[in-house]
C-alpha cells in the first residue's frame, strides 16, 4: 500500500512517503506544492494524508487535481485544515483560507461529472473544538464539545461557530476516477 504524507514538516510517518518544501530530517522528497505537476506518476497512492497544508495553497483547484491524479481509484484522502472560525486561522500570515462543511462540495464527483473530470466522494467530516493530531478522533478534552458540535454540524456552523469557534475540521474523502 503506497501512502503519501504531504507537507510533513516534523510529522514523519513510517510506511509513508514523506514530502515537504524544506529538506527536514526524514523527508523523502522535496518540492513546491504550488508547482504543477507533482513529481509522482498517475495512480501511485492508496492514501494521501494532508495535515495543515491546504490553507497555504493559493490555487487549491490545481492542488486537488494533482492529488486526484496521483491517487489510485478508491484511494483515500485524509485532510486536516483550520476551521473557518478558528481563532488560530489568521495568526499565520501564510494562510490564505479557512474551511467549513461545504469547502469540498465543488470537487464532489457529481459536481464535476459534467466537466469530464475525476473527483471524490466525501465519506466523513468532523469538526474539532480544539486542535487534534489524531485523525477523526477526539482527544479527552474534546469529547464533549466535539460530540455536540458534530451532532448538528450545520446548525453549529450557521449559528454558533463564531460564538464558540472550533479549531479545525477533518475530512475523509474517497477518490473516484
Amino acid at each position: 500500500m503506497n501512502k503519501l504524507n504531504l507537507w510533513c514538516w516534523n510529522d514523519i510517518k513510517h510506511w509513508y512517503t514523506n514530502v515537504d518544501i524544506i529538506p527536514w530530517e526524514g523527508v523523502d522528497k522535496v518540492f513546491d506544492f504550488e508547482t504543477i505537476p507533482y513529481p509522482f506518476e498517475d495512480n501511485t497512492f492508496d492514501e494521501i494524508y494532508c495535515s495543515m497544508v491546504m490553507e497555504h495553497i493559493h490555487n487549491l483547484p490545481d492542488m486537488i487535481s494533482e492529488i486526484v491524479r496521483i491517487s489510485k481509484n478508491d484511494g483515500l484522502l485524509k485532510i486536516i485544515v483550520p476551521y473557518h472560525s478558528s481563532p488560530n486561522l489568521w495568526w499565520d500570515i501564510t494562510h490564505v483560507r479557512g474551511f467549513n462543511l461545504n469547502s469540498f462540495s465543488w470537487f464532489h464527483v457529481n459536481s464535476l461529472k459534467n466537466h469530464g473530470w475525476s473527483g471524490f466522494f466525501l465519506l466523513k467530516q468532523k469538526i474539532h473544538y480544539l486542535s487534534n493530531k489524531k485523525f477523526m478522533e477526539s482527544s479527552i478534552i474534546n469529547i464533549v464539545p466535539d460530540f455536540f458540535i458534530n451532532l448538528f454540524p450545520k446548525i453549529y456552523e450557521r449559528f454558533f461557530s463564531f460564538i464558540c469557534p472550533s479549531s479545525e475540521i477533518h475530512y475523509l474523502i474517497k477518490v473516484i476516477k
